[in-house]
């Protein structure tokens, strides 16, 4: 049981600290348009709402108040559209991530003090979902990354046994070589996709062959060990990484969204956006 004088001086230093934060980034029941912010927490977005996906409309804190002596900031602070829409384009330039599994409990973990640990291992990817009538984007689905599985790997060997799998992928190498070598890698964009592993089975000839050219874009080394050819150096299979949920760091929390996005909201965004939305291909990521 927590001591009266604590939980008063708890009180005190919480009313203490939101006091000294600056006007112009207090709370104002009058501002409908959520324009604040919010320096101590961000409010993860809910997978319970339903709002449509509009447009991005970029905020900016309230810079009227000239009797505030601190600072006011250079910066707007992005929508949550707006954060749907760099996640979706972080994916789309990513080449690489790290895909995480769990080691199952069974016998065929080398060690039995692996069972039910997760393990990390950077591999290749691609965003092959991005032509709204292409035959891939069909096949994959939007925001759904293409995986080839080599059934010699780790992760594959997981997801086999039982495993969901989840990527987590970073602007931080690409955004510090187009930003400069003074940003702080803390404040570049990060993602983490959170599903399952579905074979892609069975495919026709023009799917294979689509399937193939758009991996080896990206991973022309890729060729040594494509599925189903004769020679190569291991066998594997074409995969899809359903994605069910996703989590952004955009930066910073005081001038970036952190949290949940909206799994439908994730799926919806396009490259070029369509019926007067914008899509991933209008944004840009830090540095670009």
């Amino acid at each position: 049981m927590r001591s009266p004088n604590i939980v008063a001086l708890s009180s005190f230093l919480l009313l203490s600290l939101a006091a000294a934060y600056p006007s112009s980034m207090r709370a104002d029941a009058n501002k409908p348009d959520n324009s604040i912010i919010d320096l101590v927490a961000q409010v993860p977005i809910s997978p319970k709402e339903k709002t449509g996906f509009f447009q991005p409309i970029e905020t900016a804190t309230n810079l009227n108040d000239d009797d505030d002596p601190v600072p006011k900031p250079d910066y707007t602070f992005p929508s949550w559209d707006t954060a749907h829409l760099r996640a979706r384009r972080l994916l789309a330039l990513s080449t690489t991530g790290v895909l995480s599994t769990v080691y199952p409990h069974s016998s065929s973990v080398h060690r039995s003090s692996l069972k039910g640990v997760p393990v990390g291992l950077p591999d290749y990817i691609a965003d092959c979902a991005n032509g709204p009538d292409s035959e891939l984007a069909n096949l994959l689905g939007p925001g759904n990354p293409l995986i080839l599985a080599l059934n010699v790997g780790t992760t594959f060997r997981n997801t086999k046994a039982g495993s969901n799998i989840s990527l987590s992928i970073d602007w931080w190498h690409q955004g510090a070589s187009k930003a400069g070598n003074n940003v702080s890698l803390a404040s570049l964009p990060r993602l983490s996709l959170l599903g399952y592993l579905e074979p892609l089975n069975d495919l026709p000839d023009t799917s294979r062959k689509a399937v193939e050219k758009c991996f080896l874009d990206s991973h022309s080394d890729a060729a040594w060990w494509l599925p189903g050819h004769e020679n190569a150096a291991h066998s594997g299979y074409w995969a899809r990484m359903v994605v069910e949920e996703a989590f952004w760091i955009g930066g910073f929390g005081d001038r970036a969204r952190i949290g949940w996005l909206v799994p439908d909201t994730w799926r919806s965004v396009t490259k070029h956006g369509e019926n007067g939305k914008q899509g991933w291909a209008d944004v840009k990521l830090p540095g670009e």
